[in-house]
C-alpha cells in the first residue's frame, strides 16, 4: 500500500507536502500501520502447553529447594534480584 506523488510543474514543495499528507490520510495507511503496530503472532497451542509445563515444573522445584533450606526465600517481586541488589537468590552451603 504504497502512497507515490509526483511534483506538478512549478509545484512548491510545501504544496506537494501537502498534496502527501492529504493522500496518505485518505488511504489509511497510518491507521492500518498503528493498528498493527503491536501486534503479535499467537503461539501454537502445544508450545504454550510446553511453556506452561516448565514453569510448573520450575515453580515446584523452587517450592522444594526452599522447603528443604537449599534456597532462601524472598517475599514479592524484584525482577530475579535480591534485596540487597547483588544479583539472583544464592543458594546456601
Amino acid at each position: 500500500m504504497a502512497v507515490e506523488i509526483k511534483r506538478k510543474n512549478n509545484e512548491s514543495i510545501e504544496s506537494l507536502l501537502r498534496r502527501f499528507q492529504d493522500k496518505v490520510k485518505r488511504s489509511r495507511v497510518l491507521i492500518l500501520a498503528k493498528k498493527n503496530r503491536y501486534h503479535e503472532k499467537e503461539e501454537n497451542k502445544s508450545k504454550k502447553r510446553v511453556e506452561a509445563k516448565r514453569r510448573q515444573f520450575n515453580r515446584a522445584k523452587r517450592k522444594y529447594l526452599i522447603k528443604v533450606g537449599k534456597l532462601q526465600e524472598t517475599t514479592g517481586r524484584s525482577n530475579g534480584k535480591n534485596f540487597a541488589g547483588k544479583g539472583k537468590n544464592k543458594t546456601t552451603h
